[in-house]
């Protein structure tokens, strides 16, 4: 069995399916200002009368992370930059930023190296301003991080306590503001998102549902629960997916077996519980 719970604006919506079929469905209200509430609330309704140990997988989707950002909860990010040569860095709109020389080419060749003494002074500057939380990312980290992890370890020496996020392992993506947007985010949202997850474990744990758990991504894959703590970014936007794939029906009885079309509806059948995650 698989159980599925959208929490939406307006209401939470859960379904459980039973060998491929949809068994039973449920609707509660959503508590804007406790989403985890919402989640429980449909899960037990769902799951009421299930046996625990027939449960296959679970599958949250969640606007917590989209919460966040909407709503200006998340904590101020110092973003350290290192863009090279190329775009003029004002240019870009990134707010709490920081210049920083050095440069890596496309191949990950270092053409300019860093200035150790404008690193340590801003470190300094940093702590001053009482940011909690920083983020490095470099242009072309992604083809040699050794910048990034050079500036971690001055942050190490000079202002140990900040909670310090690195563009390379956020994001392998080539599109530098990009991954200043995706890592900021990252670091920005990642305590509190995990302090969600961590209710979610407490609570299915007191319910003796030890079913593998997944978080829907906005690109229809699913992402196992302890991943997602590691990219929380990856659940911004997922809360429209349910909306498209809705009229996309899952097979009921009367339907063409292995042939992936409904009979009354001539569409695919989609089971998106069932999806692989996609890669990064």
């Amino acid at each position: 069995m698989l159980i599925g719970i959208d929490v939406g604006g307006t209401t939470t919506d859960a379904v459980l399916i039973r060998n491929g079929e949809v068994y039973s469905t449920a609707k509660v209200s959503t508590e804007p200002g406790n989403l985890l509430s919402s989640l429980l609330e449909a899960l037990d309704a769902i799951s009421r009368d299930i046996p625990p140990d027939q449960l296959e997988r679970v599958v949250f989707s969640t606007t917590v992370i989209t919460n966040l950002i909407a709503e200006g909860k998340t904590d101020r990010i110092a973003m350290l930059l290192i863009p090279g040569p190329g775009i003029n860095p004002t240019s870009y709109t990134f707010p709490d930023s920081f210049y920083l020389k050095g440069a890596m080419d496309y191949r990950g060749r270092e053409i300019q190296p860093l200035d150790e003494a404008e690193i340590r002074k801003t470190v300094v500057l940093i702590r001053e301003l009482e940011f909690s939380r920083a983020a490095v990312v470099s242009k072309f980290g992604q083809r040699n991080p050794s910048h990034e992890l050079r500036i971690e370890e001055i942050f190490r020496e000079v202002y140990p306590d900040c909670k310090l996020e690195l563009g390379h392992k956020v994001s392998g993506k080539l599109n530098f503001p990009r991954r200043i947007a995706t890592t900021m985010l990252a670091s920005a949202t990642r305590e509190s998102y995990q302090e969600f997850v961590e209710k979610i474990r407490k609570a299915l744990k007191e319910r003796n549902i030890r079913a593998p758990v997944y978080i829907l991504k906005a690109d229809g894959g699913t992402l196992p629960v302890e991943k997602s703590i590691e990219f929380p970014v990856e659940t911004i936007f997922q809360a429209l997916l349910p909306a498209q794939l809705e009229p996309l029906p899952l097979p009921r009885k009367g339907d063409i077996r292995g042939s992936g079309y409904r009979r009354d509806h001539h569409r695919p059948c989609v089971n998106p519980f069932r999806q692989a995650s996609s890669g990064f």
